[in-house]
């Protein structure tokens, strides 16, 4: 078993020979753990992937199927009990949206989000302020951000609303690498690799200037890492085994790969023994598949190693406070007044062998991403979680249902068995008892036995003896009762493996007749919780997949991006990435799957009583139905119960200022009713005073008897003209107060 060489050397005896020792320790890691009889998981995670594949391992049936050294009548075969639970979980997974949320995490970007939420709180405060010196003296505060709306609640906002310009741009690339890389059938295959193997990793690097990510075979891969936690983000080293074609390496490695070496691997492409001898040497590393197909044994492995800095500090006249820094080789003598600063960072290295001979990569891992905060740190390309590994013991949901599934096997058999043993009823016929003696041979028995249902017989033989004769047999080779004993059984066993993998047949799409629905829910959200660690455990992957994409954007993308590309049923969407987007940390949040599709059911049954009930917006509810997240639903909510309110005090307002309009109309109705009212009275008092005047006037003229009567009739006539002529004056004057009144009248009920 080879050794890890030193990894505290200087930079100049890190050279080809050294690092093919890191790479020859790995393969001798690989190869104890592929070894039979290892300790490792490799042995039981192959017989895992062959058990859900339907490849039976028949030497695990023996006991049964090879009895007396007789062949069986039936055959040992593979129900998917095991398979179809599995596939369950996963296809939940593979329907579940891709929920991610963008959050740059370095201080600087800490610190401008903080501003950016001061400055809302204070331009709410000052925002009356404001407008009140606008108004009076024509001048305004200066505002920071002051263009921003200002939303109602700020916190809720800064939580869950406000992004930055580069969190955006960082998710639409992550969109975007999702939609070019299949994303969603990776993290599938993940899944499963999970479930099956209780392990599953990814490799992420930059390929064809873009950031790549690939699934890891969990059964060719190798790693240190901590006893103390599950994923193994922060190992030392690993090593992944991959057997590919020429062509395969060739594509991946040409750059990389002297002549010789080509020529080499054209040679490999001629399947001969001599060729496999040579190249396999004491290892295997040349194959042939079932398609006659050479396959090569390609090993990648990467470590971690130390990475020693010079830095020489000298004096900044100008500005003593900060003093020059500059980064020295090994080689560099200090002189007299020089301040020499080392430090020791993480280097990742990294190389790959193939067919055993063949050296390419040896190298400082290019595009290794640092922290802005800390520079000193930074981790291998591999990420990945060991489901149950603090114990030192590795469990997948296999491994718990693999006895179940054996047994389930062994009791199908055993009712194919029953099958194949069933004939009908048998008659035990004494062949001495054969009517030889009348002609018959055994054929016309059998004949009058099957259309005539009798069998003669002759009980004297030919020598006149009376031969003993016993009633015939019968023997019954139905199907026995056993069989149903076999199928309790089997039931039992699917009951089984539904509690304890955590999946109920409710969740499976088993529901009785005769089951409330309420019940069903319940049983299916039990379910999901039951089965909640497997889904934290591959979001938890998710999540450090997508930051390390994210984060190796800065890398990748520093001076910018630009695409289009098909995102769902939007269509096309634009990508452009900033070049600002290398001055950041980025850290992505996702939610809990398991939990979040309980709650979103949930919150989807109470939406549409919220509708019913009119506390929310029928565009509202729509909106909550296709809600990928419980956090984008949460949010749809509060805006939609916070336009409500809004929308219920404007209507509200509205109804008490017609009220208001109402009251002042019927008031105005009343006075002016009033008014006519006095008007009436009014003229009529006024009649009845000219009235009253004529008559005293008349009783005056004609008790003046000694006037002459000429001047007595003229002055009659003068007196009458002036009545007149005051009451129709007076009386136009009342008819134009009259008009005036009708006609506000009028444009008040019009209002």
């Amino acid at each position: 078993m080879s050794e890890f060489p030193k990894q505290f050397v200087p930079d100049s005896e890190k050279n080809k020979e050294w690092c093919e020792k890191n790479i020859d320790g790995i393969i001798s890691q690989l190869e104890q753990n592929n070894s039979e009889g290892s300790v490792s998981d490799y042995d039981k995670d192959v017989r895992n992937y062959r058990l859900y594949n339907g490849d039976l391992i028949y030497d695990d049936y023996s006991y049964v199927t090879e009895q007396y050294n007789m062949p069986s009548p039936a055959t040992m075969g593979n129900y998917p009990l095991s398979k179809n639970k599995i596939d369950l979980i996963c296809n939940e997974d593979l329907s579940r949206p891709l929920d991610k949320s963008v959050f740059a995490v370095n201080q600087d970007a800490a610190i401008r989000k903080e501003q950016f939420k001061v400055s809302l709180i204070a331009n709410d405060l000052l925002k009356e302020i404001n407008s009140e010196l606008e108004n009076s003296y024509g001048m305004e505060l200066d505002m920071d951000n002051k263009d921003f709306p200002i939303p109602d609640d700020i916190d809720r906002f800064m939580r869950f609303e406000y992004k930055e310009v580069i969190e955006e741009s960082i998710k639409d690339g992550l969109d975007y690498l999702a939609e070019r890389y299949q994303m969603k059938k990776v993290f599938h295959e993940g899944m499963r690799d999970l479930l099956v193997t209780g392990k599953e990793f990814y490799k992420i690097y930059i390929k064809d200037g873009d950031p790549f990510f690939r699934r890891v075979d969990p059964r060719t891969f190798v790693y240190d890492k901590s006893i103390e936690s599950d994923f193994i983000e922060d190992a030392q080293w690993a090593g992944e085994e991959r057997w590919l074609s020429v062509n395969e390496i060739l594509d991946e490695y040409r750059d990389e790969l002297e002549d010789e070496d080509v020529r080499e691997l054209e040679d490999m492409r001629q399947s001969t023994t001599e060729n496999l001898d040579r190249w396999n040497n004491k290892h295997n590393w040349v194959e042939i598949d079932n398609y006659k197909s050479v396959k090569i044994r390609v090993v990648s492995a990467e470590w971690k190693s130390i990475k020693t800095i010079r830095v020489k500090v000298s004096e900044n006249k100008h500005n003593p406070e900060h003093p020059f820094h500059k980064v020295v080789g090994e080689k560099y003598k200090k002189r007299k007044g020089d301040v020499i600063d080392t430090k020791h960072v993480d280097d990742i290295w990294e190389g790959t062998k193939i067919g055993g001979k063949i050296l390419v990569r040896c190298r400082r891992r290019p595009n290794q991403v640092r922290s802005v905060d800390d520079a000193g740190t930074t981790s291998l390309s591999y990420v990945g979680v060991v489901f149950n590994h603090t114990t030192g013991k590795c469990t997948s949901l296999m491994d718990i249902l693999r006895h179940v599934q054996m047994l389930y096997n062994i009791v199908m058999y055993h009712i194919e068995l029953a099958l194949a043993r069933s004939g009908g009823k048998a008659v035990v016929y004494d062949v001495s008892q054969m009517p030889s003696n009348i002609g018959m041979d055994m054929q016309e028995v059998m004949y009058h036995l099957k259309n005539d249902g009798i069998i003669p017989i002759n009980t004297r033989d030919e020598g006149g003896d009376t031969a003993s004769f016993n009633q015939f047999q019968q023997i019954d080779f139905t199907l026995s009762q056993s069989v149903q004993q076999l199928i309790n059984l089997k039931m039992m066993l699917e009951q089984t493996a539904g509690q304890i993998s955590g999946v109920s047949p409710q969740r499976e799409g088993a529901v009785e007749q005769y089951e409330y629905v309420g019940n069903v829910q319940r049983s299916v959200v039990q379910s999901s919780i039951s089965t909640g660690a497997w889904n934290y455990s591959h979001g938890m992957v998710k999540k450090q997949v997508m930051e390390k994409l994210a984060n190796l954007m800065k890398i990748a993308w520093a001076g910018g991006k630009k695409a289009a590309y098909i995102f769902g049923d939007a269509g096309y969407k634009m990508l452009n990435i900033l070049p600002e987007v290398a001055l950041n940390d980025y850290g992505i949040f996702m939610g809990d799957s398991g939990k979040d599709d309980a709650l979103k059911t949930q919150v989807q049954q109470m939406s549409q009583a919220a509708l019913q009930s009119g506390t929310i917006s029928l565009l509202d509810a729509l909106k909550v139905l296709k809600a990928d997240t419980m956090t984008e639903a949460q949010v749809i909510l509060e805006q939609g119960l916070d336009a409500m309110k809004k929308e219920q005090s404007n209507m509200q307002e509205q109804q008490q200022a017609m009220q208001q309009q109402q009251a002042e109309a019927e008031q105005a109705k009343i006075q002016a009713e009033t008014e006519l009212k006095r008007m009436d009275i009014e003229g009529r008092i006024q009649v009845a005073q000219i009235n009253a005047e004529a008559r005293i006037q008349a009783q005056e003229i004609a008790s003046d008897a000694s006037r002459d009567m000429d001047d007595v009739r003229e002055k009659n006539k003068l007196t009458v003209e002036k009545v007149k002529a005051d009451f129709s004056s007076q009386q136009k004057e009342k008819d134009n107060e009259h008009q005036i009144k009708m006609e506000s009248r009028k444009s008040v009920e019009k209002k």
